[in-house]
C-alpha cells in the first residue's frame, strides 16, 4: 500500500511533513502549487465532469461571509471564473494521481476547497481515500476512511454502542476555550436567567452549515426558528441565552434586543452557559458534543455524527423542533448508559490521541489507522 498526503501549504503540510518522515510506510507529501503541463492529457475529462454541488456549496460559503455575492450578475460571474478553475485543477490532480498511483489519499477534511476537488479526482480514480480533521474529543484527531463530521464512520445505531465491549471507564477531559477572533469586540460576562436554553451559534460558511444543516443556513434563522419554537411552549419563565461564534468576525447586533425571551451572552464562558442552562440546542457543533460531556440534555437541528436516539433529540423541521422543546421541557433524558459508551468509544477506539504532532504513540496510532491493524478498522 501507498499514501500520498496532499496540502497546501499551511500548518497542514507542516503536520504532514512530520508524518510522511516518521511513518513506517510507503507514503509521500505533495504540496500545492503551479500547474502541470501534464494535464492537458486530462482536460476533455475534466470539462465534462460535474462540479454543481461543489460551486453551490461555495458560493453558500461566500454568501454567508459577504452578502455581496447575493448579487446575480456577480455571483454568475463568480460561478463561471471558479467552475473553470476547479475543472483545471481536476485535470491537475487526475495527472499527479495517475502518475504517482497511491492506494490510499489522505487529506485533510476533504469537503473544502481546494482538497473537494483533489478529492473529487481520487474518487474517479477508484483511490481509497483518509480525511483528517481535529477530533471530537480535545487533544486528538480524527482519521477516517469515510468521512468527516456527519460524513464519519461513527455508527448511528444506539445498540452499536451499547452493546460494544469496552473495559475502559472514559475519563472526562477538560474543554479548553476556544480562541476569540482579533476581530471581535470585547464583551462583559452579563447575569444570565434563572431558567434557560443556550443556543451556540456556529461559523456560517464552516463546512458544518453548508454541508450538513438542511433547513437552517444562516444564524439569523436560526435565531428567529428558536424564538418561535420556545415562545410556542408558553413557558414564562424559560429564556434563551445565545452566543456568538468566537471564531466568526460578525457581530449581530440587529439581534441582541429583537426579542424580549432572548439575551446574548458573548461574554460569558461556554463551559458557564452548558453547565447553568436547562438544556442545550445546537445545529450540529462541537458546543453540543461539549454539552454531553458535562452531562447536559441536547437538542440537535442539522446532521451531527452524535445524532444517536436516547443520546439527543433531533428535529429537522420546525414541527419537530416544537416536539422535541416539548419533550425538553417535560423532563426528557438522555441515556446515560449510552452517554458513557458512546464517549469510551471515541476516547479508546475512534479518536487518535495527539498531544504533539511527533508524539512516538500519536505517529503509531496513525500508522496502526492508516494500515487498518487497530480496533477501529478491525470492526469497520
Amino acid at each position: 500500500m501507498s499514501y500520498l498526503f496532499i496540502s497546501r501549504k499551511n500548518v497542514h503540510a507542516r503536520y504532514y511533513k512530520i508524518l510522511t518522515k516518521r511513518l513506517q510506510l510507503d507514503c509521500e507529501l505533495y504540496v500545492m502549487g503551479m500547474p502541470k503541463w501534464s494535464a492537458l492529457s486530462y482536460l476533455k475529462q475534466a470539462f465534462s465532469a460535474n462540479f454543481d454541488q461543489i460551486l453551490n456549496e461555495q458560493l453558500q460559503r461566500k454568501q454567508a461571509y459577504n452578502k455581496i455575492w447575493n448579487n446575480p450578475l456577480l455571483a454568475s460571474l463568480y460561478s463561471i471564473i471558479l467552475t473553470f478553475l476547479e475543472r483545471l485543477r481536476y485535470a491537475k490532480y487526475l495527472a499527479i494521481l495517475k502518475q504517482k498511483k497511491p492506494t490510499h489519499l489522505v487529506i485533510w477534511n476533504g469537503q473544502k476547497l481546494p482538497n473537494i476537488t483533489v478529492v473529487k479526482a481520487a474518487k474517479s480514480l477508484n483511490i481509497n481515500i483518509f480525511y483528517f480533521e481535529n477530533g471530537l474529543l480535545p487533544d486528538t484527531v480524527s482519521l477516517d476512511p469515510k468521512g468527516i463530521n456527519f460524513l464519519s464512520s461513527l455508527s448511528k445505531d444506539p445498540n452499536f454502542y451499547l452493546e460494544y465491549n469496552l473495559s475502559d471507564t472514559f475519563s472526562p477531559p477538560t474543554i479548553t476555550p476556544r480562541k476569540s477572533s482579533k476581530k471581535r469586540n470585547k464583551f462583559s460576562p452579563i447575569e444570565l436567567p434563572e431558567r434557560y436554553i443556550f443556543v451556540p451559534f456556529q461559523v456560517p460558511h464552516d463546512t458544518q452549515i453548508v454541508c450538513h444543516s438542511s433547513w437552517v443556513q444562516s444564524m439569523e434563522a436560526f435565531y428567529d426558528e428558536v424564538i418561535k419554537a420556545v415562545r410556542g411552549l408558553k413557558d414564562p419563565s424559560l429564556k434563551v441565552v445565545f452566543k456568538e461564534h468566537p471564531s466568526w468576525h460578525k457581530h449581530y447586533d440587529s439581534l441582541y434586543l429583537k426579542d424580549p425571551l432572548a439575551v446574548f451572552a458573548n461574554g460569558n464562558d461556554t463551559v458557564e452557559l452548558i453547565e447553568k442552562s436547562v438544556a442545550v440546542l445546537t445545529i450540529n457543533s462541537t458546543v453540543g458534543l461539549e454539552s454531553l460531556l458535562l452531562n447536559k440534555e441536547v437538542i440537535t437541528l442539522g446532521d451531527a455524527c452524535y445524532n444517536i436516539e436516547g443520546l439527543v433529540l433531533h428535529a429537522n423541521n420546525k414541527q419537530q423542533l416544537v416536539n422535541c422543546l416539548t419533550q425538553m421541557n417535560q423532563g426528557w433524558k438522555a441515556n446515560d448508559q449510552l452517554r458513557m459508551k458512546f464517549f469510551s468509544y471515541l476516547e479508546y477506539v475512534y479518536c487518535i490521541p495527539r498531544i504533539s504532532k511527533d508524539d512516538p504513540d500519536h505517529i503509531q496510532a496513525v500508522q496502526e489507522r492508516l494500515i487498518g491493524s487497530d480496533s477501529f478498522s478491525q470492526q469497520n
